[in-house]
């Protein structure tokens, strides 16, 4: 009887302690939640697209050197992967995540464009950005009573063009950068 209070008590406090995580007082209803995405190992390959990049595939050249041809379409399930900012200069650095045929892209992301919209962009609650999986990271100094804090937001990108960058958080609030013309 005594092992079974002493379970019964062990998951009542996982219980409250998980339950405790999913409620945020924060009005954003940005991700606050305990896990870092640092904790979680990055799967972003970083290079330039090659010469023989068309309408349904990517030469990708990795910063190692390592040439790859991804379908732009998952080749097993047809869903299409995301690509964000334009095909322009092959010289533009390109952070892309692959689908798990590893033939595919998942998410390929103009790494060149993004910096120039987010250098450009007028204002900005956010001091830094980074790249980690296919989303983009949003860090923010905040002051609380305890002093500040680093927040750091992970978004997803939505579009990406010329002018201007669009996010979303994971509730579906969508905050969009301008940049300068």
């Amino acid at each position: 009887m005594k092992h079974y209070t002493l379970l019964f008590i062990s998951l009542l406090c996982l219980v409250a302690c998980h339950d405790r995580q999913k409620t945020s007082n924060d009005p954003t209803g940005a991700d606050t939640t305990s896990v870092t995405p640092q904790s979680l190992p990055d799967s972003t390959l970083w290079g330039h697209l090659g010469e023989d990049t068309g309408m349904s595939a990517l030469q990708f050249i990795t910063t190692n050197g390592d040439t790859l041809e991804l379908y732009r379409t998952d080749q097993y399930t047809g869903e299409d992967g995301n690509l964000m900012g334009e095909i322009r200069n092959m010289s533009d650095r390109f952070a892309i995540t692959l689908s798990p045929d590893r033939e595919s892209i998942r998410t390929a992301i103009n790494a060149s464009q993004l910096e120039e919209i987010w250098q450009k962009a007028e204002t900005s609650p956010y001091n830094e950005w980074k790249l980690w999986n296919g989303h983009i990271l949003l860090s923010s100094v905040q002051q609380q009573e305890i002093g500040a804090v680093n927040r750091i937001d992970t978004m997803d990108i939505m579009v990406l063009d010329q002018d201007s960058l669009v996010i979303r958080n994971h509730v579906g609030q969508i905050i969009t950068f301008k940049g300068k013309k």
